[in-house]
């Protein structure tokens, strides 16, 4: 579809650009973004931390919910339930979170930091602050605030089109 065509289906012009090739597609641009960021953040979390990027995610999100179902993990990291379980072994191992059966549902896993999972995740965030800096130098603060609205502002959207699509294509 070119840019300025009614989609019969919205009634309305598309907010899509032009699209030449799939370059020129949003979504492929933010995801070889993600991509390109993923690759160079698992070299160094493994060199410098001994952790893989899901692992520190997984830290890291549990550190932000100081106590938080595995489910609830699950979706908000978007990963499946076994790959969850995987990382949850790993990260219990290296004795930086605990996992407990849920006081309240017997079937259900509440993750925690422990002591050692604190200090590490301090000495990780101060990395990944300063390495995002990196990341967003071509911007401006206003810019940054502004791309922050825009990315919740998409993954909520998105995240009730999946819901709404049980899984499916948005």
């Amino acid at each position: 579809m070119t840019e300025g065509s009614r989609d019969p289906r919205l009634g309305t012009a598309p907010k899509h650009p032009a699209v030449g090739s799939v370059m020129d597609v949003v979504t492929f641009r933010m995801a070889r973004l993600v991509a390109i960021n993923t690759r160079a953040g698992q070299h160094w979390t493994e060199r410098l931390f001994d952790l893989s990027l899901n692992e520190w995610w997984l830290l890291a999100v549990t550190h932000a919910h100081q106590s938080i179902r595995a489910g609830d993990m699950a979706e908000l990291l978007v990963m499946d339930k076994s790959q969850l379980s995987r990382l949850i072994r790993a990260l219990v191992d290296k004795n930086l979170i605990k996992s407990a059966q849920d006081p309240d549902d017997a079937r259900a896993v509440v993750l925690d930091v422990t002591s050692k999972g604190h200090l590490l995740h301090q000495q990780v965030l101060a990395e990944v602050l300063r390495r995002n800096e990196n990341v967003l130098a071509p911007l401006s603060r206003e810019e940054v605030a502004q791309l922050g609205d825009m990315l919740d502002r998409l993954t909520d959207h998105n995240i009730d089109l999946l819901k709404k699509n049980k899984g499916g294509a948005a």
